[in-house]
């Protein structure tokens, strides 16, 4: 059997533009750390988690003398780290490289085989 279907149509004739979708699963890669605001944003987490981590590790090594300093320094640093890995996650999520994935690749897939 001859298929003599024309693929490059579209619905009612019109013709598809190579590269020029809209969607957001066209083929295009998105870097995770494309822009310099991502960059920022990346940055400024790991200073935020550094900066958590190393009050956590002077309040449990216990140099830091009055306990109730310390213990508000602790909690300080935990929320830093909490802060920090949510700002790395929503910087990550926004870019759509951690659930695109696979969407992508489903698409790449289908668009193939058309």
């Amino acid at each position: 059997m001859i298929d003599n279907s024309n693929k490059s149509k579209g619905v009612e004739g019109s013709q598809f533009v190579p590269g020029n979708s809209r969607s957001p699963y066209s083929n295009r890669s998105h870097p995770v750390a494309g822009s310099v605001d991502s960059l920022v944003a990346y940055g400024a987490a790991s200073l935020q988690i550094l900066t958590g981590l190393t009050l956590l590790a002077l309040s449990i090594l216990g140099m830091i003398t009055p306990m109730w300093f310390s213990a508000i320094l602790s909690v300080v640093g935990s929320v830093s780290c909490m802060a920090g890995v949510f700002l790395i996650y929503f910087t990550s999520a926004s870019k759509g490289s951690i659930d695109g994935l696979i969407n992508q690749a489903i698409h790449r897939v289908i668009n193939s085989q058309n």
